[in-house]
């Protein structure tokens, strides 16, 4: 006979790891599974955004999070192809610096407080299917871990990322990056993260290339574009990475470095749409949910928070004992009541904008109105909507005069 649980996570990430804290703290008896062991690499940028670190800190490691090892950012630098904004944190943000931490330490310290609040953790087990009752409603979960095993439950959150388990709540990816580790890049403003919105990547779709330190010398290097990008162009990932690095900036950025570890690559589904999040018996959070910015690609401070939002209402349904669609539907509609500005907005200059090369006079504008460049940030790190550059009628009306500029002279 299974074991029964208040609650089942399937996926030990960010989002599956803070839903089992925070619902084992609320009393609910949940189990955690992954397919791998932990600690375990998992391709990212490695930053955590003000929110996140706000996120983390609110799972007890804020200590943790100002260990001497792990890289601290008070500012944002964005290079263009004339321009360059930099910004310090902007004070509307959940906080006054984020961080930048290598994911393998990340998703192990966090797993390490959901256990540590009483969650269960199965490791090397892959969930295959949710039980049903013959009425339909979830009453566990299916899953093999050296053979077929079963857990009772009515309540079941789906944490395991872009693909993988109930991959018909979820929807389909629509960007790639890659990132790779190196020691002695010898930038400036290290206290930065610098995001470079090169013209290369920028022709036929969108994309950028990024360097975040980490506070032992190394740096996380990276390029993500979208998938329309490649298939417009026929190139792989691999070769707009390889060429991120040829640019000439980089290039003397990296002149002295010393690559660590093979480059690896991810897939994102970015823009909160698509996906499913709530069905009876039913929540996704995190990458399962498209919880990632349109924008910065960020996800991980999405991820959390949504598994904090997704406990939450567990314990909400335990209470009414109603695990109806209906009673889950306040999970949704809080998470898009919090974030759905910000990623709707995001979503639709993704998609207005072929790509962000189109933007260069918005850029150059900003990088001369300091106000409208710090609104600029606030879009690019998920902390307000695009439209709050409306705000700023003056940088905007520079931009148009510039494009017209520039389509008189061509």
């Amino acid at each position: 006979m299974s074991e029964r649980y208040d609650l089942v996570v399937v996926g030990a990430g960010p989002g599956g790891s803070s839903t089992a804290y925070h619902a084992s703290r609320a009393g609910l008896k949940t189990l955690l599974l992954d397919r791998q062991d932990f600690p375990r690499d998992k391709p990212c940028g490695d930053g955590l955004m003000p929110h996140a670190a706000n996120e983390v800190a609110m799972m007890g490691l804020g200590d943790w999070l100002d260990e001497p090892h792990h890289g601290r950012f008070s500012g944002f630098s964005i290079f263009t192809k004339t321009a360059k904004i930099r910004q310090g944190v902007p004070p509307t943000l959940h906080g006054p610096h984020g961080y930048v931490i290598r994911r393998e330490e990340t998703d192990a310290k966090l797993l390490e407080r959901a256990t540590g609040a009483g969650a269960e953790f199965l490791p090397r087990t892959r969930a295959t299917k949710l039980l049903r009752s013959p009425a339909g409603d979830v009453t566990g979960l299916a899953a093999q871990n050296g053979g077929a095993v079963e857990f009772d439950a009515p309540l079941v959150v789906v944490a395991d990322g872009v693909g993988g388990f109930e991959s018909q709540m979820k929807a389909h990816q629509n960007a790639v990056a890659r990132r790779q580790y190196f020691r002695g890049v010898n930038g400036p403003d290290k206290e930065d993260i610098h995001v470079f919105i090169t013209e290369d990547m920028n022709a036929q779709g969108a994309g950028y290339g990024w360097v975040f330190y980490l506070g032992d010398g190394r740096a996380n290097v990276g390029a993500g574009v979208s998938t329309r990008a490649l298939q417009k162009t026929g190139r792989n990932l691999k070769d707009y990475f390889d060429r991120f690095l040829e640019e000439p900036r980089m290039a003397e950025w990296l002149r002295n470095a010393e690559p660590e570890g093979p480059a690896k690559s991810w897939s994102l589904k970015m823009g909160m749409w698509g996906a499913k999040l709530h069905g009876q018996g039913v929540m996704t959070v995190g990458d399962a949910a498209s919880l990632i910015h349109p924008i910065s690609g960020e996800g991980v401070g999405y991820a959390i928070e949504s598994g904090r939002l997704a406990a939450a209402w567990s314990h909400e349904a335990h209470g009414r004992k109603d695990f109806s669609a209906s009673v889950l539907s306040g999970y949704a509609r809080q998470l898009r009541r919090q974030r759905a500005r910000e990623h709707l907005s995001g979503h639709a200059l993704v998609n207005l904008v072929p790509n962000l090369g189109l933007l260069e006079p918005l850029f150059k504008a900003c990088e001369r109105d300091r106000e409208a460049s710090r609104a600029l940030i606030e879009s690019f790190t998920g902390d307000a909507p695009v439209y709050s550059l409306l705000k700023h009628p003056a940088t905007f009306a520079t931009a148009l005069k510039d494009v017209v500029g520039d389509r008189l002279r061509g």
